[in-house]
């Protein structure tokens, strides 16, 4: 740890680092919540995001003991390195895949989460993405290797219906969107499978007057109740304020999520986009008070500090946004014990490509991670997360 650039982190990661040792009895869970880099924009397959590739770092250098979890224990470290069904890619990274992806769309690599019909939509589910089902036999399929599965979908007056089939059977004939309570937080579980591989197929029945919305799906391989969970939230090009004008939109799984542990990736494309640095710090202090009121883990929370990733000439210059980052740090005081909020100084571990790019941790948009720059990112956070 460098003490230097890293503010408060010990005492900030506190609710972090006791979920982590509980690893071998309870999930130690991580969310994320970021833009461009969070998403994945710039490498070029699934899970080679930073926060896959951190998934997969903590999960082999704090593991679960077989002896402590048991004979029924799988190893999780099998999560990474068998193909899917189909040659989808559901074996590496976190555990939830929302329902689309920029990645799938922009055709950047393939998404695993595979919708014949329906429209994404950006203002609802985990991340702000859904897909939204408009006429029965619409499908989302998604291959993956693991134990069970879950279906994130939302509730609303007029909502639809939809089936769930798993390699080939049908395992729930009817589950209905339609509640006269608006919710995000609904979720069809499956039943224990055999570990390997599996693919599940949502079918919408009927859309219902106001559309059906499914989020996306969380896997599982042996660690449904053990070891280290991670759920990717990013969405690439998004602001501050779309997290907090659609709050609505996300916030509600967090019921679900329960994390420990949340990671911000947000800041740099407000200046990208000229907002008010006052703006930009007074948005990320409301979900971080956002996240705190719609969970019950007193979770820990990093904030990544990015570098100047582009030679834009703009009004404000860039070390304001990083001032801004470090005071929302200092002026916490919800943690357990003062604030619960520490500083990642990526800045000061990478050379900002716009400078110099000699490195490759960047695409020549000197904006987008490459395959090395996410990696890059993800060691650094497996050191900097460490007790």
């Amino acid at each position: 740890m460098n003490i230097s650039t890293d503010i408060a982190t010990v005492s900030s990661l506190r609710t972090w680092h006791a979920a982590l040792a509980g690893r071998h009895y309870s999930p130690a869970v991580i969310a994320a919540i970021g833009t461009t880099a969070t998403e994945g924009v710039g490498v070029t397959a699934y899970g080679r995001d930073y926060l896959g590739q951190l998934a997969t770092a903590l999960r082999t250098r704090f593991p679960v003991s077989p002896e402590i979890a048991g004979e029924a224990y799988i190893e999780l470290r099998r999560r990474h390195g068998q193909p899917a069904v189909g040659g989808g890619a559901a074996t590496v990274g976190g555990n939830f895949v929302s329902a689309w992806s920029e990645m799938g769309d922009w055709g950047s690599y393939p998404w695993p989460a595979v919708r014949s019909g329906g429209t994404a939509n950006g203002t609802t589910g985990w991340g702000l993405r859904a897909v939204q089902f408009s006429a029965a036999g619409q499908t989302l399929t998604y291959s993956f290797v693991g134990s069970s599965v879950h279906v994130w979908y939302g509730i609303l007056a007029g909502g639809g219906t939809f089936s769930v089939t798993i390699d080939g059977v049908v395992v729930a004939a009817s589950v209905t969107t339609d509640s006269t309570v608006t919710g995000g937080n609904a979720r069809w579980m499956s039943p224990v499978l055999p570990p390997g591989q599996h693919q599940v197929v949502i079918t919408c029945l009927a859309p219902g007057s106001a559309g059906t919305y499914v989020h996306g799906f969380a896997t599982f391989h042996g660690d449904e109740g053990r070891g280290i969970q991670v759920y990717n939230g990013g969405h690439s090009g998004r602001v501050t304020a779309d997290f907090t004008t659609q709050s609505t939109g996300w916030a509600p799984r967090l019921a679900t999520i329960q994390p420990h542990l949340v990671i911000i990736e947000l800041g740099f494309q407000d200046w990208r986009m000229n907002v008010a640095v006052a703006t930009m710090k007074a948005n990320l202090k409301t979900i971080i008070a956002t996240v705190r009121a719609n969970t019950t883990t007193s979770p820990s929370f990093v904030i990544i500090g990015s570098p100047k990733l582009t030679n834009l000439a703009l009004t404000q210059d860039f070390a304001l946004f990083t001032t801004a980052w470090r005071e929302i740090v200092a002026e916490d005081t919800a943690g357990i014990g003062g604030s619960g909020v520490a500083y990642f100084d990526l800045a000061a571990r990478q050379t900002a490509p716009a400078t110099n790019n000699s490195l490759g941790l960047y695409g020549s948009d000197q904006l987008s991670p490459t395959d090395k720059g996410a990696a890059h990112i993800a060691d650094a956070l497996t050191a900097f997360l460490a007790p």
